[in-house]
């Protein structure tokens, strides 16, 4: 995401009162649900190389658990389970309800908005793995891997990608964006290893405030 000033710099323990998404506590759950989805891909990554499961490059398995929508996207299927270190990307972003002057739920673009994305794969080779999952309020988390970090400024670059961020300030009051690696890609049983999360707060009502930012090391 492009902001105008340089984020603030937080430590590893601080959280900023008036700034909810640096709740520490926040980190620990975004870290399970990364882990939740990395399953559903490690589960596609095992049939595929036994050959159990028709798997299409590009094209998007879609389902639902408990009335929730859930996508998987296999990009680069060699690069997965290659079982060389992947990288990983994780958002997490707290919607705005229509009484704080969002979108709402009646013209929720998300999931158009996710289905752009899905196309704009094919120009980014670097991306091995694309993941959604809604969750309660309409609130939605992102996983991607791909091979190397400078594969993030191409991404970053295209049109899909800026239009999904001037959009952020309507959809979202607040932005976390984890990175990270995953030793031994998919193949491996190690966990996600996240260095730094960016926070990106958009204030009470949209485009009422200048966007907060910050960054963290772990």
């Amino acid at each position: 995401m492009d902001v105008d000033s340089e984020p603030l710099v937080i430590g590893p323990d601080e959280v900023i009162d008036d700034h909810p998404c640096t709740d520490i506590g926040l980190y620990t759950a975004d870290r399970g649900l990364l882990a939740y989805m990395l399953q559903d891909v490690r589960a596609l990554a095992r049939l595929w190389v036994d050959g159990t499961a028709d798997v299409v490059p590009y094209e998007p398995i879609i389902w639902w658990v408990h009335g929730l929508k859930r996508r998987l996207v296999p990009c680069d299927l060699d690069r997965l389970v290659d079982g060389l270190d992947l990288e990983v990307v994780g958002f997490f972003g707290s919607r705005r309800l229509a009484s704080e002057g969002g979108l709402g739920s009646e013209a929720d673009p998300i999931d158009d908005l996710d289905a752009q994305l899905t196309a704009e794969f094919r120009n980014h080779p670097g991306i091995a793995s694309y993941s959604t999952i809604e969750m309660h309020d309409g609130f939605w988390a992102n996983l991607v891997l791909h091979s190397a970090p400078s594969d993030a400024e191409g991404w970053r670059g295209s049109g899909v990608h800026k239009g999904a961020v001037r959009m952020s300030p309507t959809l979202y009051r607040d932005v976390r964006i984890h990175n990270g690696r995953l030793p031994g890609g998919v193949g491996s049983s190690d966990e996600v290893v996240l260095h730094q999360t960016k926070y990106w707060d958009y204030g009470p009502v949209p485009n009422g405030e200048p966007t907060w930012t910050a960054v963290r090391q772990w």
